[in-house]
């Protein structure tokens, strides 16, 4: 059984790379991350789209933040929205501070995070069971089925980092006191408040 879920996973892991990588070749964007300062998360979900969030400093150090919605089933981008952050205030509106919001986002960690997969072991707490007269260690783990994955792939000038993970919320719940549950909550909290995502 441990075996056929580890297989399922990395089927599953493999098929979310090979989408993100179909959805940067509908984008005309590149697999790699293109500018010293950039951040992509890729948000899945059981139905049947994909939303991919892509923040960057361009080489006139503009920030823009780009959300694509792509539909899986006539694989095809739905909708395109670009944001760019003025640098001054448009009549009673403020303008957002995107090196404000770039940090934030490098305060969860996200250069350094694992993936999920690599964290599974902090899930349940261990005990030893005597199972036919043999004392084994063992752990009681949640797994939740379905949701929302992300795949994440940044970069921050020479540090570089990818990882995915699945529903951190319900995840977080059970184990509360994982550190990196908490840092993928605080990175989607931090794109939530910022961008709606």
């Amino acid at each position: 059984m441990k075996y056929y879920f580890v297989f399922c996973f990395f089927v599953i892991l493999n098929c979310f790379s090979q989408e993100a990588s179909e959805i940067n070749k509908i984008l005309e964007i590149p697999n790699t991350l293109e500018y010293k300062q950039e951040i992509r998360i890729y948000k899945d979900s059981i139905e049947s789209k994909t939303v991919v969030l892509r923040i960057f400093k361009n080489q006139i150090n503009e920030w823009i933040a780009q959300k694509f919605w792509y539909s899986k089933n006539i694989k095809s981008v739905t909708k395109i929205d670009e944001i760019r952050f003025p640098k001054e205030s448009i009549g009673k509106l403020k303008p957002k501070d995107p090196e404000l919001i770039w940090l934030n986002l490098l305060i969860t960690n996200v250069e350094f995070l694992p993936n999920m997969e690599a964290i599974r072991y902090k899930f349940g707490k261990p005990k030893i069971d005597s199972d036919r007269g043999e004392r084994l260690i063992s752990r009681t783990k949640k797994h939740v089925l379905d949701g929302v994955g992300y795949k994440v792939y940044v970069r921050n000038g020479k540090n570089t980092n990818s990882f995915s993970f699945d529903n951190p919320k319900t995840y977080l719940g059970y184990y509360p006191t994982v550190d990196e549950l908490i840092s993928y909550n605080e990175l989607l909290s931090v794109l939530e408040k910022e961008f709606s995502f």
